[in-house]
C-alpha cells in the first residue's frame, strides 16, 4: 500500500462515520452477513427521527444496517447532545450487548431512512461458533469503534476547539477523498449544528471558528454545505 493511501485510511478510520467505506479501508465487507439474513428477526424499516435505543436499555443482540444511517449520541440533563458515532450501510450496531448485560449509556436515532436486520444474542453466539468470519467481523468492528472513541478522547484531552474542528473536518475529508472526491475542493454536507453536536460545544463557537478558517481561505460554507478548499492546511492546523 502506498504511503498516501495508508495515511488516507489512517485518518479516515478516525472519522465518526462507520460504514462499508470504513470497513473496506480495513479489507472487510459486510457481505458475509447477507447469507445469514434469514436467521435474523427479519427486515425492519425505520424512518428518520425514530429512536431505536434509549439510555438504560439493552438490545440483547445487534443490528446490521443494510441501508440508511443512524447515530449514537450522549444526552445530558440539559438536553445538550454529543454525537459519538454515525453508523451507515454495512455497519453493525449494538454488538457490545452480545458480550454484556449492562444498560446502554447512549441513545441511537435514525438520521436517514434505514433498513435494519436484528440478530438476537443467541443467534449471534451460534453464528460466531459456526463461522469465524462473523466472529472476526465483530471483533474488528469493536476494535475500529474503539479507535474512533480514542481519537475523540485525544481531541478532548489534548486539543483546543479550533484544532478539534480542524481534525474532525479533516477526517471527513479523508473519508470523502477515499470515496472519489477531489482533494482540491471537498464538499461536506454538514451544518453548524451537526459539528456542534459532534464536538459537544455551542453552535456559536462552531460559527466563530469556521469564520476563522474562511478568513484563512481553508474553506467556504453556505447553508448545509462546507467546501474545503485546502485539506492539507486543515490538517496542519489540526495537528500543529
Amino acid at each position: 500500500m502506498c504511503i498516501d493511501k495508508k495515511e488516507l485510511i489512517e485518518y479516515m478510520t478516525t472519522s465518526m462515520i462507520f460504514d462499508e467505506t470504513t470497513l473496506n479501508g480495513e479489507g472487510l465487507t459486510s457481505k458475509i452477513w447477507h447469507r445469514y439474513l434469514l436467521q435474523s428477526s427479519g427486515k425492519k424499516v425505520r424512518k428518520s427521527g425514530e429512536c431505536i435505543l434509549r439510555v438504560g436499555e439493552n438490545t440483547n443482540g445487534c443490528y446490521l444496517v443494510k441501508k440508511g444511517r443512524l447515530k449514537n449520541i450522549f444526552i445530558n440533563k440539559d438536553g445538550m447532545t454529543k454525537t459519538i458515532l454515525i453508523i451507515g450501510e454495512g455497519g453493525i450496531f449494538g454488538e457490545q450487548f452480545i458480550f454484556h448485560n449492562q444498560p446502554s449509556l447512549l441513545e441511537a436515532t435514525v438520521i436517514s431512512d434505514a433498513e435494519l436486520y436484528f440478530f438476537p444474542k443467541e443467534a449471534i453466539v451460534d453464528l460466531c461458533q459456526k463461522d469465524f468470519q462473523i466472529s472476526f467481523f465483530i471483533m474488528n468492528s469493536l476494535s475500529m469503534k474503539f479507535r474512533i472513541l480514542a481519537a475523540q478522547l485525544e481531541d478532548m484531552s489534548l486539543r483546543n476547539t479550533f484544532q478539534n474542528i480542524c481534525r474532525t473536518l479533516y477526517s471527513f475529508c479523508c473519508y470523502e477523498e477515499n470515496n472519489g472526491q477531489s482533494e482540491n475542493a471537498i464538499i461536506l454536507h454538514l451544518t453548524h449544528e451537526d459539528l456542534a453536536n459532534m464536538l459537544g460545544v455551542h453552535r456559536v463557537t462552531i460559527t466563530k471558528n469556521l469564520n476563522k478558517l474562511k478568513t484563512l481561505r481553508v474553506l467556504e460554507y453556505k447553508y448545509e454545505k462546507i467546501t474545503v478548499l485546502n485539506s492539507q492546511r486543515l490538517k496542519k492546523y489540526a495537528f500543529e
